[in-house]
């Protein structure tokens, strides 16, 4: 039944794509490298760390970053659409929002939010890829889009049909469980489910998305039979492993934090090649176990833009992710323990690997030919 939703809803958005007649071009990676763009990004390195130092004040930080940054002509003349695949209060509507505060200062206009949850994100983005692709409609991607990327089952790609402009969050979820519950290491897992074979079970949020990917991936490493059972909301997978009926819970660390400060979750695996800083849990890379799977969060655009806008659109984040306000944001919310900046040419290769990668992990685990 849902799936049929879903379908309907996508077919639905790609009339409207094609009524609103968004002409798509080629990605033009010549038209970027054209661009010498490292001056620019010197420049907004500078006059936000003086921000941070106090030579200057927010609003003097600001009024610089605004005649710093080369601005395409005529652009933008109004609000920009910014949309959000998912609920309100989560991790990707924060974001969004907080990163928006200083850039929509730099920019001259607001950025106005649009929540528009279902599908693991596809129901929004079908949306977004009805608006022309003139830099006035911005997509708040994951993970998950290059996932049901991969899998194909959209008449349309994320990864081809849209301009990546900035990638600015990596994977920060560690795999947590109940303080007083069975488990309090990560070999106690591995023992149980060697026992007794489906016996230990996991939450992540979505069905096929990174959360599920990344128990997949190492069922097939570890030759376990870890179960997985999804759940779209945050409240509700944390209240079942707090009471007991399930026993793993795969959740960003700054969601669940403070049930960490207060002593009634422990972590017992941090899928990360270095450990989190303030979390006491070893590494996938210190068990061996290779993850390639993480959930990222980034901006990208219907259509193909013109590149002197997809630049000027990076630059303007890329300041408003530097100044005093989002840094405060990350480290409060535990987004700083991962660099996770790519550039829009860096973002868009991570992209283009990652959809390999999914192939390769889906085909050896038999859901794809």
């Amino acid at each position: 039944m849902k799936k049929a939703l879903m379908m309907m809803l996508l077919a639905a958005g790609c009339l409207v794509l094609a009524a609103c007649g968004n002409e798509q071009t080629t990605y033009d990676p010549g038209a970027y490298a054209a661009i010498d763009n490292e001056e620019v990004i010197a420049g907004i390195d500078e006059i936000t760390e003086r921000v941070h130092k106090g030579e200057l004040t927010e609003e003097e930080g600001i009024a610089e970053l605004r005649e710093w940054i080369p601005k395409p002509e005529d652009y933008p003349r109004r609000n920009i659409e910014y949309i959000i695949p998912w609920g309100e209060g989560g991790g990707s509507d924060l974001y969004a929002r907080q990163i928006s505060r200083d850039a929509e200062k730099i920019l001259g206009v607001t950025l106005v939010p649009n929540n528009m949850p279902g599908g693991n994100g596809e129901v929004a983005l079908a949306y977004a890829l009805s608006q022309p692709a003139d830099g006035y409609t911005i997509y708040g991607a994951i993970t998950s889009q290059v996932i049901n990327d991969t899998l194909g089952e959209q008449p349309y790609s994320f990864i081809d049909d849209t301009t990546f402009i900035i990638r600015n969050q990596g994977p920060t979820e560690v795999f947590w469980t109940r303080s007083d519950g069975p488990y309090q290491t990560w070999e106690d897992l591995i023992e149980a489910d060697r026992d007794n074979p489906g016996s230990v079970t996991f939450t992540g949020a979505g069905a096929l998305a990174d959360d599920e990917l990344r128990i997949m991936e190492m069922n097939n490493q570890l030759g376990t039979s870890f179960t997985y059972i999804p759940s779209n909301a945050s409240g509700e997978r944390v209240s079942s492993v707090l009471g007991g009926h399930i026993d793993v819970l795969h959740e960003t660390t700054g969601a669940v934090i403070d049930l960490y400060r207060a002593g009634q979750i422990r972590p017992l695996l941090v899928p990360s090649d270095a450990p989190f800083d303030g979390i006491d849990a070893p590494t996938t890379a210190e068990l061996g176990i290779d993850i390639s799977i993480g959930r990222w969060r980034g901006m990208n655009a219907p259509g193909h833009l013109d590149p002197a806008i997809t630049v000027y659109l990076h630059n303007v984040f890329y300041a408003a992710a530097n100044l005093p306000h989002y840094r405060q944001f990350e480290e409060d919310s535990y987004f700083h323990m991962v660099d996770g900046y790519l550039d829009y040419e860096d973002y868009r290769a991570h992209a283009e690997e990652e959809r390999e990668t999914i192939v390769q992990l889906l085909r050896d685990l038999g859901y794809m030919e």
